[in-house]
């Protein structure tokens, strides 16, 4: 029996060192000890690995630590994908779908843009637009511009802010977010749903792949990325007043996004349901670009030491020079 789990460990980790399987799976399928007997079955794992592997083998980043099976994450679910070849570096849980929170903020914020609105034009938020559970940043009554109100939202996680983008996009609520589940079909998200505009309902549920794909999309457009990367925001009103809101995202205030590190775009995310999430794109000056998400984390600081364990494991471990 030692020998025979010996060797399943062996197969494992030669598995690992050449293709970028699923921790928890194959972490599952070589230690098992249960009596009724399971296989550890080497092709069957390949082709369930091979099958995700992007078709531009010749633009992904090499492996230079090859021994390296990647970190220890907190997070129920965890990818690091290759911005560039779509290459996955390194995956856990990946086909578990979760709730998300309000990273589904950034589906909201592309889907709004989508409509090309001036951005500058002054608006008003109104009774209509609370919504509870986050704080409320902006004042009902006050008006202020639409890119204000989308750095309520995107910098501050604020529920309201977001809703008024909604609404001032003339569609129902019920189209809105029928709009987003057809972007998030376009984008190739096959394991997502969208079931309101804040991520205030658990069942805004998708899958660490999914999410890494509309990173990838949705920070493409140049105000969403611009606003993310902001680690605070001073808006004032029409009337005058000012408000400070400062970012969810407590990765912009360290070293991961200082030289020769850089946070290109993020958005977090909680629920009870969800846990804490996170979605981020790095950028490293001598090396690529990598798109780190991370589901269900069990705290706040988790997810940001998962979301920074696994953008420098990435640089640290794979090498973009031939590319």
């Amino acid at each position: 029996m030692i020998v025979k789990l010996f060797t399943q460990l062996v197969l494992a980790t030669t598995l690992f060192q050449f293709f970028p399987a699923d921790v928890a799976e194959l972490e599952t399928r070589a230690t098992s000890t249960q009596t009724q007997e399971r296989r550890f079955d080497l092709l069957a794992t390949y082709d369930r690995v091979n099958a995700r592997l992007p078709i531009s083998r010749d633009m992904a980043p090499t492996k230079i630590n090859v021994n390296s099976l990647g970190v220890v994450t907190q997070a129920r679910s965890a990818i690091v994908v290759d911005r560039r070849s779509k290459e996955v570096l390194f995956e856990k849980n990946i086909f578990e779908p979760r709730a998300i929170g309000s990273i589904t903020k950034l589906m909201t914020a592309h889907v709004f843009l989508s409509e090309n609105p001036e951005i500058d034009s002054e608006v008003s938020i109104i009774s209509q637009d609370i919504r509870l559970g986050a704080t409320l940043h902006l004042p009902v009554g006050e008006s202020f511009t639409i890119r204000q109100l989308l750095e309520a939202s995107l910098v501050g996680s604020d529920n309201t802010a977001t809703a008024a983008l909604a609404r001032l996009s003339g569609l129902s609520d019920g189209d809105f977010v029928a709009r987003m589940n057809e972007t998030a079909s376009e984008m190739g998200m096959q394991n997502t749903t969208f079931d309101d505009t804040t991520g205030l309902s658990s069942k805004n549920r998708s899958v660490v792949m999914d999410i890494a794909l509309m990173l990838d999309s949705v920070l493409e457009n140049e105000i969403i990325r611009e606003i993310t990367r902001k680690p605070i925001v001073s808006i004032t009103s029409g009337s005058g007043n000012t408000y400070t809101i400062k970012s969810t995202d407590e990765l912009l205030a360290t070293f991961v996004n200082q030289d020769p590190y850089s946070i290109i775009g993020a958005k977090t995310g909680f629920l009870p349901e969800a846990g804490y999430c996170l979605g981020t794109i790095f950028s490293h000056e001598d090396e690529g670009e990598v798109i780190v998400v991370v589901l269900g984390s069990e705290s706040k600081e988790g997810r940001f030491q998962d979301v920074k364990s696994l953008a420098v494991w990435a640089f640290e471990t794979f090498n973009w020079d031939s590319i």
